[in-house]
């Protein structure tokens, strides 16, 4: 199949999504589609394999990559479509990207398809800005998208309080995503919670699927070939991902103090606009080490194999958490906050814990006995299979050809 990859992020390190794109990409490629890449032209690292579009982006340099929206005119989309063909569109961000895809769609008459990697919802409880987020949704995406694509489906509802406990913002962004999913021919999310969410506020079931982003073949090949370097008998859980509010890091950090266990570390991979608050949150504390953003995967395969534990504490934000896949990779058992996350974990392999600091700290004390660490990571390599890229591809590939057989594409 010849498809098309929007997506709006920088492409390949500016966060999870294109992490998630950039192991699609490559596992398409290696089953032998052939898979083009629309990406801004900003900080673009052209992958290997496929083609490459570059797309001028409206972008302010130095602020988040989310903030970065394609140019998504009729006549960008024209530029496009005299240049290649595709069989699908495949959109990975909700924004310039999407509608751009939309109206390539159109142009060639094929099916498009969209992913929603990112829960919007669940950053309202920390960083109060996201509020505009929300209305972005409601008041450009969703009118400009009803343009560009020429359908109307009927409007979404708010999902209940019960459903969904973030707040008002937070439900009209689950409402916001059923009326963009009623607008192109088939959407996927990582999570079922993600699709349940959707359809609730959609009131029926929409042409949805549970697609889980595999982990990525090169990085579990490079945690294969590390080395495990410590001869200390500490417990060293590890936190990797961006230092930001809605990661509640400073939630991690607060626990692992309570829990004061001497023969623990906290190792913390990554960066971002939290960094200096949290240094300053663990100052003096001898046993929690911040190693920065990492840029190569023999670095983080590194930390992954000198790792005894996998720390999340983000609640109720993470889609899926790659992360989360990467350590089932790692054969690393994970503590985790968050009860709606479910892709990589089971009771077997993970230990869930409740989203405060006094739960968390328990958490901290429970997992340093190596009997239970022991037996959490046994269960992990049967995790495996369910979340390799060859599967994921498969499943992508089985969305694509549902709606190009199909006659639901308008």
């Amino acid at each position: 199949m010849r498809i098309a990859f929007i997506l709006d992020d920088f492409y390949p390190s500016s966060g999870g999504v294109a992490r998630s794109v950039e192991t699609q990409l490559e596992s398409l490629v290696a089953l032998g589609h052939d898979v083009t890449l629309i990406a801004p032209d900003r900080h673009l690292q052209k992958p290997r394999g496929c083609r490459t579009i570059e797309c001028p982006t409206l972008y302010i340099e130095g602020t988040s990559a989310h903030l970065s929206v394609l140019h998504f005119s009729q006549k960008r989309a024209a530029l496009i479509d005299r240049c290649a063909t595709f069989d699908v569109i495949h959109t990975q961000t909700d924004r310039g990207a999407m509608i751009l895809g939309a109206r390539l769609a159109k142009l060639q008459s094929i099916p498009h398809v969209h992913t929603f990697h990112a829960n919007i919802a669940g950053t309202h409880q920390t960083v109060k800005s996201a509020v505009f987020g929300t209305l972005s949704y409601q008041w450009v995406i969703n009118p400009v998208l009803t343009a560009a694509s020429g359908r109307r489906p009927p409007r979404s509802t708010l999902p209940g309080r019960e459903k969904e406990t973030g707040g008002l913002a937070a439900r009209m962004d689950w409402a916001s995503f059923a009326d963009l999913a009623g607008k192109v021919d088939a959407h996927t999310v990582p999570s079922p919670f993600m699709l349940e969410l959707i359809n609730e506020a959609a009131g029926r079931e929409l042409n949805g699927f549970v697609v889980p982003t595999g982990y990525n073949e090169r990085m579990k090949t490079t945690i294969d070939q590390a080395e495990r370097t410590r001869t200390d008998d500490r417990v060293r859980f590890l936190s990797v991902g961006r230092l930001a509010k809605e990661k509640r890091l400073d939630v991690l950090i607060k626990a692992f103090i309570t829990a004061d266990r001497p023969d623990a570390e906290l190792v913390i991979v990554g960066d971002g606009d939290q960094r200096n608050a949290l240094r300053e949150l663990a100052a003096g504390h001898p046993r929690i080490d911040f190693r920065g953003h990492l840029g190569s995967l023999e670095a983080i395969a590194s930390e992954l194999r000198n790792a005894d534990v996998m720390a999340l504490s983000s609640y109720r934000f993470d889609s899926q958490g790659l992360v989360i896949t990467e350590a089932v990779a790692a054969g690393l058992p994970v503590m985790y906050c968050d009860d709606r996350l479910t892709v990589g974990l089971s009771p077997e392999s993970s230990y869930l814990t409740g989203p405060d600091i006094t739960s968390m700290a328990a958490g901290f004390r429970t997992l340093c006995d190596p009997v239970v660490r022991g037996r959490l990571a046994a269960a992990t390599p049967a995790l495996l299979p369910s979340l390799s890229a060859d599967r994921m591809a498969e499943k992508y590939v089985s969305v694509y050809r549902s709606v190009i057989e199909g006659d639901n594409v308008g």
